[in-house]
């Protein structure tokens, strides 16, 4: 697999740049370098043979016209889970800040993306994007959640998702004050290769957790899988940190369903 080039540092206000893989039982970060505002801990090492990282964002949050950047590399086989320190505040008048997010996943390998919050405040106009490329077998497990305080201006938020150069999912979110009211949370889970059978038991899985999450009856829910298999959960309802942790134990449930044997999407 080829690199993708780190992160741009040129007016970016902060950059990180992670390249792992495998050796033997466990999961080695090769490259870890971050600039500007962002910050990243040491690998943690995880049961299974995976490594942690927690990444931090110096400063109030993310402010009007910040601009940051996230490049990462898994090799075959590798497995790294990926966490923030603590929820981020969009901030602010004038520009637009971005996030832009770049991760290729190489043959058999899996990242685990479980951040905080962002919360938009009043004013605030915060754009995310993030890209990620799975080779064969790879899987992605990914979650995003976003909360209001005050009168926000606009929230954008995508994901896509490639097999190699074949686009397999594209998720997006563009929020207003009006429409957004609550928290919402999305997550997915997708693999690269994933069997029709067992794309049907995650989806069983999620909506038999999803039932027990709504039976609370302050949170919106729905459930469906792509095309080429897996599952995408978007959840609403006003209890932000509860629906993101219910969300994080359904990512880790259809994970370990997964981890069995498995033959190809079909």
């Amino acid at each position: 697999m080829i690199a993708p080039p780190p992160p741009e540092r040129t007016g970016a206000s902060g950059t990180l740049h992670i390249a792992a893989s495998r050796r033997g039982e466990r999961t080695v970060v090769d490259t870890l370098r971050y600039d500007g505002l962002i910050r990243c801990s040491r690998p943690f090492a995880e049961p299974g043979g995976a490594a942690r990282l927690v990444v931090a964002q110096l400063g109030p949050g993310f402010v009007r016209g910040d601009r940051f950047a996230v490049a990462g590399e898994l090799g075959c086989g590798a497995a790294l889970h990926l966490e923030s320190q603590s929820a981020t505040r969009a901030l602010g008048e004038g520009g637009a800040s971005h996030v832009e997010t770049r991760w290729r996943i190489g043959d058999g390998a899996s990242l685990v993306n479980t951040a905080e919050p962002t919360v938009a405040y009043t004013g605030a106009s915060h754009r995310a994007r993030a890209t990620v490329t799975l080779a064969r077998g790879a899987s992605l497990a990914w979650l995003d959640a976003v909360a209001p305080y005050g009168r926000f201006e606009r929230f954008e938020t995508s994901l896509r998702v490639f097999f190699g150069e074949r686009l397999a999912l594209h998720d997006a979110l563009r929020l207003t004050p009006d429409r957004l009211g609550a928290g919402v949370v999305s997550a997915c889970f997708i693999r690269a290769g994933m069997s029709a059978t067992r794309s049907a038991a995650l989806v069983a899985a999620a909506d038999a957790a999803g039932s027990r999450l709504a039976a609370s009856g302050d949170i919106a829910l729905g459930i469906g899988t792509p095309a080429v298999g897996g599952v995408i959960v978007r959840a609403r309802g006003p209890r932000i940190r509860e629906i993101r942790a219910d969300l994080v134990a359904m990512l880790t449930e259809l994970r370990r369903i997964d981890a069995t044997e498995d033959v190809p999407f079909v």
